[in-house]
């Protein structure tokens, strides 16, 4: 099969409608979402918008989100991660994993797999990722994978509204001040 990336312990597939049902159940998970719980899917057509925007992504670089399973079991849906291509400028690195898969070093292992990826097909496109404030485990895998914080502070929009939480957004480079600001206003 074309585009299947594997891990120690992982399956990698393109991300695709194949996936949707799986994927809206973790983006619909109350516990995926405890640091911004206002993101939470509600419907499936929240998730379809998703996979149908990350296509965008592999039909232009061919590379991008994952649907991603177990190696030893390979009909067992751990989440989505990988990367996706912003606005052709920036790749935005991301994972939503079930919570019963948490703490198993699963978003590591996609991250990683995902940046020796793009630094083999294109390594002059900078690298991102952008993660609430009150989400420290994912600081922790950011950092740990080499990227850095560029940017914190509240999403555009959401300056007069407390349960948003701020915003940190984690680079493997310096970013160009319009590069930058693009992201602060996708923050």
């Amino acid at each position: 099969m074309a585009n299947v990336t594997r891990t120690d312990r992982l399956i990698l597939l393109p991300l695709s409608a194949d996936h949707e049902e799986e994927a809206y159940k973790v983006y619909s998970d109350d516990r995926v979402w405890g640091h911004r719980p206002q993101a939470r899917h509600e419907t499936v057509r929240e998730t379809q918008k998703i996979i149908q925007r990350t296509r965008h992504s592999w039909e232009v670089k061919d590379l991008g989100p994952w649907g991603v399973y177990l190696r030893d079991r390979p009909s067992e849906f751990v989440g989505v991660g990988g990367l996706e291509l912003v606005e052709d400028k920036v790749w935005d690195l991301k994972y939503r994993l079930r919570p019963e898969k948490w703490g198993a070093g699963y978003a590591t292992e996609i991250s990683e797999a995902a940046l020796k990826a793009v630094k083999r097909t294109d390594p002059d496109t900078p690298i991102t990722a952008r993660v609430t404030t009150n989400h420290p485990a994912s600081f922790r895998v950011l950092e740990k994978l080499g990227l850095h914080p560029v940017w914190e502070g509240r999403r555009v929009g959401t300056e007069d509204n407390p349960a948003e939480p701020d915003v940190r957004i984690y680079a493997d480079r310096e970013l160009p001040q319009d590069i930058l600001e693009m992201l602060i206003n996708r923050a």
